[in-house]
């Protein structure tokens, strides 16, 4: 299902459109896809009209025609729908007029030789790009270089790789408080981080998976990591650590295991922000009150390096950015949502 939903519906379909795709999979199951896809290639070849189906001689323009009805006013996908589950009466009985299985795979083997003569040699897996950029009223500068947004696309989670980043907070136009931090990154739950280390080329920075607040008790998950953009780009991610504990030595059956620092991968006060817990209460990353010092140590869970560099451990810090992600299909917030059920089971 990733890949025909992928390199298919969502590059195809308006996102509320895929939105509905799914939900119909969900209740009807894999024969609702075929269903779906083939009765919007059929269509949109019907509306196409003889001149240009004569131009359509290879498969990518083909498909850009397809996405181009399926994005016109032409198209009513509650229309289309109908269409999809279309019956018409036969000898006193309403029967589907979707072609049964069996007619399918006889067409489907019939134009067998016709599809590998043309087939397009396009790489399911294709190369990552850049993330894109919202051009706002404040100027980025630590995420303007478009190999330093490749990296963070080739770490961020898949559903993130396609989309823009748009500067939330800058210190440079927001001052530096951690009040404004707070204040800018709260409708915000997924978010990048980017420091510089003042007087280096060096950038370092945190994926966050939770909205930035005060909370010295611990939140995050799994999927938050640390980083170091310039130079010699790295990604750290989290990889729980286990320990046993309520069992004598050696004696296997009665240990139990426990998942350290779940819950506890961002900390963060009135005085500090941080990502990772060190030994001694170091922090994998950790910046102060006005966000002029930085330190950085190895962290459990992460197993991080020094961050700016080998025994290099506080550190001054230059430019502080934070981006919020974008929908590339409807520009619209990742985290724009409203989440009907926030801080009711909290």
């Amino acid at each position: 299902l990733d890949p025909i939903m992928k390199r298919f519906f969502v590059t195809l379909l308006k996102r509320e459109h895929v939105m509905r795709v799914m939900d119909i999979f969900t209740g009807e199951g894999a024969h609702a896809i075929f269903r779906i896809g083939t009765t919007l290639c059929c269509l949109s070849h019907a509306h196409l009209g003889e001149s240009i189906r004569e131009r359509c001689d290879n498969a990518a323009t083909f498909w850009e025609g397809v996405r181009r009805f399926a994005h016109s006013k032409h198209f009513d996908f509650e229309i289309f729908l109908s269409q999809v589950y279309m019956t018409k009466k036969i000898l006193g009985f309403r029967r589907p007029v979707f072609p049964r299985p069996e007619v399918v795979s006889r067409i489907i083997s019939e134009n067998e030789v016709w599809a590998e003569n043309n087939l397009t040699n396009i790489s399911v897996h294709e190369e990552k790009k850049p993330l894109g950029l919202v051009e706002g009223d404040v100027p980025m500068t630590l995420a303007k270089d478009s190999f330093e947004r490749l990296c963070l696309a080739r770490w961020l989670p898949p559903v993130l790789q396609s989309t823009k980043l748009d500067l939330i907070y800058s210190t440079s136009h927001h001052g530096r408080s951690l009040e404004m931090f707070y204040r800018c990154c709260s409708s915000s739950r997924h978010t990048i981080t980017l420091m510089e280390v003042l007087g280096t080329d060096i950038v370092i920075g945190m994926y966050a998976t939770h909205t930035w607040k005060s909370n010295p008790d611990g939140y995050g998950d799994g999927g938050c990591f640390l980083f170091r953009l310039t130079p010699n780009a790295e990604c750290f991610r989290f990889k729980p650590t286990f320990s046993s504990f309520g069992a004598e030595e050696g004696d296997d059956e009665k240990k139990v295991t426990r998942l350290q620092d779940v819950g506890q991968l961002m900390i963060s006060s009135e005085s500090f922000i941080s990502m990772g817990v060190g030994e001694g209460g170091a922090s994998g990353l950790r910046l102060n009150e006005d966000l002029t010092r930085g330190s950085t140590s190895k962290s459990m869970g992460f197993d991080n390096d020094e961050l700016v560099g080998s025994g290099i451990e506080v550190f001054d810090v230059g430019l502080v950015e934070v981006y919020r992600f974008i929908r590339d299909v409807d520009n619209k917030p990742v985290d724009g949502d409203v989440d009907p059920w926030k801080g009711v089971f909290e």
